[in-house]
């Protein structure tokens, strides 16, 4: 057994920062649009949901491009009120009690 064939057996992703992707879509661009749809499926406005789902799914596209998947998590604790997000930031401070260090 050569040192190529031991390696084969392994997989390695192409960059560290590579994240879990459900059906092929990443889980921070996914979830969201789900809610939507699951909406629609509730109610019975199945094309409304899907209709929705697909905007809110490229809207986040849209706004991520370029940037990684933690970006949207940040911009929810600097800007949504920390009520809404005690569970999700729960070991950190208020966003409202900013200080700046030199």
């Amino acid at each position: 057994m050569t040192g190529n064939d031991e390696l084969s057996q392994f997989r390695f992703p192409e960059t560290l920062s590579n994240q879990n992707r459900w059906f092929g879509f990443y889980l921070d661009e996914l979830l969201p649009a789900l809610i939507p749809v699951a909406w629609g499926l509730w109610t019975g406005k199945q094309l409304w949901g899907i209709g929705f789902g697909v905007l809110v799914f490229l809207g986040i596209r849209k706004l991520k491009k370029g940037r990684g998947s933690t970006w949207l998590r940040d911009l929810l604790y600097w800007y949504l009120p920390t009520s809404l997000l005690k569970g999700l930031f729960s070991t950190l401070p208020d966003s409202c009690f900013r200080q700046w260090i030199k």
